[in-house]
């Protein structure tokens, strides 16, 4: 399932490095953050677009930084890891966007329909953030894991057979 490779404690570090960042923008970010901002929604209503302008802002350096370490001479081990935290980053980068969408589009319908508050909730809730709140858990496990392969000097047998190592210096596992 996995392939390990030796690996320095430096390229542990840096190897970690992506997934941290991503875990950082799902955990703090999107749970805890948000948890704070929607307590103060009724006073503060703009409160809560600090969770997705702070979202776009470490997805977007995710990106960058990315394609800046595939230009690098870091090793391929770290390269990889990035990659992997960049596809996983890109897809969550997709889902806020759409949520950001649907949970806009249907503020905006409320208001011009004149929705009850209540429903307005449990429409935006059901389709706009129970989806987003599934894909965050998902992504949040997916992101534990690979923080723990990358400590471990792992990667995933998949990527490594899609993307090889052109050093060679595979040990099974």
């Amino acid at each position: 399932m996995h392939q390990h490779f030796n690996i320095s404690p430096a390229e542990t570090v840096r190897a970690k490095w992506p997934h941290e960042i991503f875990l950082i923008n799902l955990v703090f970010n999107h749970i805890l953050v948000f948890a704070s901002t929607f307590g103060v929604f009724s006073t503060f209503p703009l409160m809560v677009l600090i969770v997705p302008i702070t979202s776009f802002a470490i997805t977007g350096y995710i990106v960058i930084k990315a394609k800046q370490i595939a230009r690098s001479d870091e090793t391929w081990f770290i390269k990889s890891h990035w990659v992997i935290a960049d596809k996983r980053n890109s897809h969550f980068m997709k889902l806020l966007t759409i949520t950001c969408a649907v949970i806009g589009v249907g503020l905006l319908l409320s208001k011009v329909m004149g929705w009850s508050k209540v429903t307005t909730i449990a429409l935006l809730g059901g389709v706009g953030m129970l989806p987003f709140m599934v894909s965050l858990l998902v992504l949040i496990v997916l992101g534990n894991d690979s923080m723990y392969q990358a400590r471990h000097g792992k990667l995933p047998r998949r990527f490594v057979e899609q993307n090889p190592d052109p050093s060679n210096s595979v040990t099974s596992a």
